[in-house]
C-alpha cells in the first residue's frame, strides 16, 4: 500500500492544475495537501468561500509555496455548474478529481428537480464532467469517487429517480454510487478520445461528518466504530493513485486496484 508520501507525479501533465470538487471537506482537504506536496496547482471548488479560505489557509502554513485558487461551485444546481465552467473557460486542466458528495439523512427536491443525493452525487457530478471534458490536457486523469454500497444494486436494470416513497439514506446513496460508477465505466470511452484516462476511488468508510447517520445511535457508534474508521488522509490514498495511475478503467481502493464493473 502506498501512503501519500510515497506517490509521485510521472502520469499527468505537469504545470497545470487539478480541479478538486468539495475540496474543504476532509478527505477533500488531504488530497489538496497532497498535491500541494507534488507542486501541482489546485482549483479548489467549494461551495463557500470562507471554508475555502480557512482550507487553503491551513495548507499553506505546511506548505508555503501552495499554490490554489477559488471555484465556487454547488453541485445541488446544474446553474451552478454551467457557470462554474464558464469561469474556468479556456482553463487546461492537468485532471479533476470528484471528491464532492453528500449523504441526505431526509428526502428533499434540488432546484433542478431530482432527489438532492442523486442530484449531487450523479446528475451534475455527470454534468460537470461532461462539459470540462475538452479541457483535460492529453495525458490527463479524471477520477470519480465511488463506494462499495454500489454494491446494493448490482442488477443491470436500477431505477433513474427517487420518490418519496423509494427514498432511504444509505440505498439512495448506494444508488447514486452505483450509477456514478456506470457512468465513469463508459465515460472511459470518451475520455480516450482525448487521451485522458478515467478511473474510480473507494475511500472505504472515512472519519467524517458524512458517516453520521443522526440517528440515536450516533453516539454510541462513535464510541466503538469511529477508532476502526479510516482517517481522512488514508481515504484520500484511493483517489491519488487513481488520479497518478497509468492504467484507466479501474477502481482504486487503499490496497488494490480492480476492473471497473
Amino acid at each position: 500500500m502506498k501512503k501519500l508520501t510515497e506517490l509521485s507525479l510521472t502520469n499527468i501533465p505537469a504545470g497545470l492544475p487539478v480541479l478538486v470538487t468539495g475540496a474543504s471537506g476532509g478527505i477533500g482537504r488531504e488530497i489538496c495537501r497532497a498535491l500541494g506536496k507534488l507542486r501541482v496547482p489546485v482549483i479548489m471548488a467549494c461551495r463557500s468561500e470562507r471554508r475555502f479560505a480557512d482550507t487553503y489557509g491551513e495548507i499553506l502554513k505546511e506548505i508555503p509555496d501552495f499554490k490554489a485558487s477559488f471555484l465556487q461551485l454547488d453541485l445541488n444546481a446544474s446553474a451552478s455548474v454551467t457557470e462554474a465552467v464558464n469561469r474556468l473557460k479556456g482553463v487546461e486542466l492537468a485532471g479533476i478529481v470528484n471528491n464532492a458528495g453528500t449523504m441526505e439523512r431526509h428526502f428533499s427536491l434540488s432546484p433542478d428537480g431530482p432527489e438532492t443525493t442523486m442530484n449531487v452525487n450523479y446528475h451534475n457530478t455527470r454534468l460537470l464532467n461532461q462539459l470540462l471534458l475538452p479541457q483535460v490536457a492529453r495525458g490527463g486523469s479524471i477520477v470519480f469517487t465511488t463506494s462499495l454500497t454500489r454494491r446494493r444494486w448490482r442488477t443491470a436494470h436500477i431505477p433513474a429517480t427517487v420518490t418519496e416513497k423509494s427514498f432511504g439514506q444509505l440505498t439512495t446513496y448506494a444508488l447514486s454510487k452505483a450509477w456514478i460508477t456506470r457512468f465513469a465505466s463508459e465515460f472511459k470511452e470518451e475520455g480516450e478520445k482525448y487521451g485522458v484516462r478515467v478511473n474510480c476511488a473507494d475511500p472505504g468508510v472515512v472519519d467524517s461528518s458524512m458517516i453520521r447517520m443522526d440517528r440515536w445511535f450516533d453516539p454510541l457508534a462513535d464510541i466503538l466504530f469511529r477508532p476502526l474508521i479510516r482517517t481522512p488522509r488514508n481515504g484520500a490514498v484511493p483517489a491519488m493513485r487513481a488520479l497518478l495511475s497509468s492504467e484507466t478503467g479501474r477502481i482504486f481502493t487503499l490496497r488494490s486496484s480492480l476492473p471497473n464493473s
